[in-house]
């Protein structure tokens, strides 16, 4: 059995309001706004955005069948990276977690790896499906792409002509990602599970009954101590992942729970829908049984 670590809580909910008032009181939003295509009546859509691991820098994936780079001191357009090559429009962009200049982005029936420093595409892979999932392995040597049509296959970037290996999965899947160790990949599906397969061998480890109906997207907290699961039946549970049991499950959301995304140090979670405009952000560091303040959290072993 794997040992239990206690870690102090660094932030509680009852200074919640104190402590999202000092990090941005002082702070003024910043425009970074996209060329208005001339083929197109409407500004360009950003159907993907994501930071690289050293904050410097952000890649969105566009409609217009472009990635561009922003370097967030400098939001006007013309000190931004435009990575061209797509054919369709760009539903997903990841960054490369061993190197902070990569990043790998897909379209339908493509995936391109990118050196936004030289402006250049590094590799491209033709998969067969409608890709809308990238993830990558921790150590950067393998990327997960998740399709439409419930595949995932598996990319070695430095080799991306050829597939290393396709998963079919037994229902709809619409995320997947890696454990924080690379031991293990995680798989949601429309039966309310997330799946838990040994990697690289695939084979099933265990399952998680987490929703009564689809599971949309899921995140491990930077610790791996607890996963997050987002729902279609507009409800996030969180997960210990030492025992496999769930902790809360928190209901404010009024439709399908879309994306989620953790605060640096595991705090909070921040939820989203595509039918709502509202973001919602909780404190997750309460005791699973009851109002109080929990005193330390479990590291577990993803």
């Amino acid at each position: 059995m794997e040992p239990i670590v206690y870690l102090p809580v660094l932030t509680l909910r009852s200074i919640a309001p104190s402590y999202f008032t000092a990090a941005f009181h002082p702070s003024k939003s910043r425009e970074y706004r996209e060329h208005r295509p001339s083929s197109h009546s409407n500004n360009a859509v950003i159907r993907s955005i994501a930071w690289n691991n050293l904050g410097n820098r952000i890649a969105c994936g566009l409609n217009t069948n472009l990635v561009r780079v922003w370097n967030p001191e400098k939001p006007e357009a013309k000190n931004s990276t435009e990575l061209k090559g797509h054919l369709k429009d760009v539903e997903k962009v990841v960054w490369d977690p061993m190197h902070p200049d990569k990043l790998a982005s897909c379209c339908n029936g493509q995936v391109k790896f990118w050196d936004y420093r030289i402006n250049r595409c590094l590799g491209t892979t033709v998969t067969a499906g409608d890709n809308v999932n990238l993830a990558y392995h921790p150590d950067s040597k393998v990327l997960a792409v998740g399709t439409k049509d419930d595949r995932i296959h598996f990319i070695d970037p430095r080799n991306a002509s050829a597939i290393l290996k396709t998963h079919k999965e037994g229902s709809q899947t619409n995320q997947v990602t890696f454990s924080h160790n690379g031991d293990f990949v995680l798989i949601t599906t429309s039966l309310g599970k997330v799946v838990l397969r040994h990697w690289p061998s695939l084979e099933e480890v265990y399952s998680v009954d987490a929703h009564h109906s689809a599971v949309n997207c899921l995140q491990l907290d930077p610790r791996g101590s607890t996963l997050a699961i987002g729902g279609s039946d507009a409800a996030l549970s969180l997960w210990d992942t030492a025992h496999w049991v769930c902790l809360r499950t928190l209901t404010r959301m009024d439709a399908p729970i879309k994306s989620m995304g953790y605060s640096f140090d595991g705090a909070y979670v921040c939820a989203s829908s595509d039918e709502s405009t509202n973001i919602e952000i909780v404190c997750v560091l309460n005791c699973p049984q009851s109002n109080t303040l929990a005193d330390g959290c479990f590291a577990g072993p993803l």
